[in-house]
């Protein structure tokens, strides 16, 4: 029995089902939804998938969701970091929670999914917090493997929603520090397909990968082609990153609540890439590109 953590979101229903395609056994293990009439709960429960509804921070009620498994993927996360959440829970604590459990049932097969950025010396709580959770887990005697995706899309492309309100702008596009870092966005079912691959690949034990799309665009360039793509006119302005706080201070007068939060802007002005992509190098995976799906997702907005 595999117990899947987080398994509702974009990612977490990619993996799952491949998981069911694999005909693995797999527990879901979610804090469910916000909104009681969503109905993807009640509807894997109709598949006759078994669905946990807990927090993640509960260790007993982890504990109890662990028996018989033997194997563990951690899934949780909270893609774009969501104001008031704290973030040490969420990806530390969690994780100390998964390692007490995992020892204390015997587990010794862990599959963990960080993010591409991760660092002791990267800017903002989001991708300091994500790198101290590897860190825990390399520390194991543990069959682990890391994944460090960068962000990820499908039908929908939360980094992208991280700076709509940027991109809607009308008076001018803001652009936070240069614009020119630079992201790899990677597609959903290349993740979930390296993830379950991994399952029971022993070439894959206490190894990193990095994992990433075929194209690398900076974010100006994203922002300024889904402007466009979006009809909406107008120069782009750059703000620079030591202002930048006290201009998304100013410009939240105008954008959705809470939409430039400090984790936002750190991730603005924060790498997403590797020269190292684990997808083509050992999992042989076909790349799916972002421009072809980008026109849909926009659709969207």
């Amino acid at each position: 029995m595999i117990l899947l953590m987080g398994g509702t979101g974009l990612l977490g229903g990619q993996v799952l089902r491949r998981l069911r395609d694999e005909r693995y056994p797999v527990r879901l293990y979610t804090r469910g939804s916000r909104d009681w009439r969503h109905a993807s709960v009640h509807d894997l429960r109709q598949k006759g998938i078994e669905v946990i509804i807990a927090n993640a921070l509960d260790v007993e009620r982890l504990y109890a969701a662990a028996e018989d498994c033997t194997a563990v993927i951690n899934l949780v996360g909270s893609m774009p970091p969501q104001p008031g959440v704290d973030l040490h829970a969420l990806h530390i604590t969690v994780v100390e929670n998964i390692l007490s459990v995992v020892k204390r049932r015997k587990i010794q097969r862990l599959i963990h999914v960080s993010c591409l950025g991760a660092g002791d010396e990267a800017d903002g709580e989001y991708l300091v917090t994500k790198h101290e959770a590897e860190d825990l887990i390399r520390q194991t005697k543990l069959y682990w493997t890391i994944f460090r995706p960068s962000y990820i899309f499908g039908e929908k492309f939360p980094f992208l929603d991280v700076i709509m309100p940027l991109i809607k702008f009308r008076l001018f596009m803001p652009v936070v520090g240069s614009g020119q870092n630079n992201i790899q966005p990677v597609h959903v079912d290349n993740v979930a397909q390296a993830i379950v691959a991994a399952v029971y690949d022993k070439g894959t034990v206490a190894n990193s990968f990095d994992l990433a799309g075929p194209d690398q665009l900076s974010i100006q360039e994203l922002m300024e082609v889904s402007r466009r793509s979006l009809g909406i006119p107008g120069l782009s302005m750059n703000i620079p990153s030591p202002t930048a706080a006290k201009a998304a201070s100013g410009l939240s007068k105008f954008l959705p609540k809470n939409s430039l939060s400090t984790e936002v802007l750190q991730l603005l002005l924060s790498n997403s890439t590797t020269a190292e992509n684990a997808l083509e190098d050992y999992f042989n995976i076909k790349l799916i590109p972002l421009e072809p799906n980008l026109t849909k997702i926009l659709a969207i907005h």
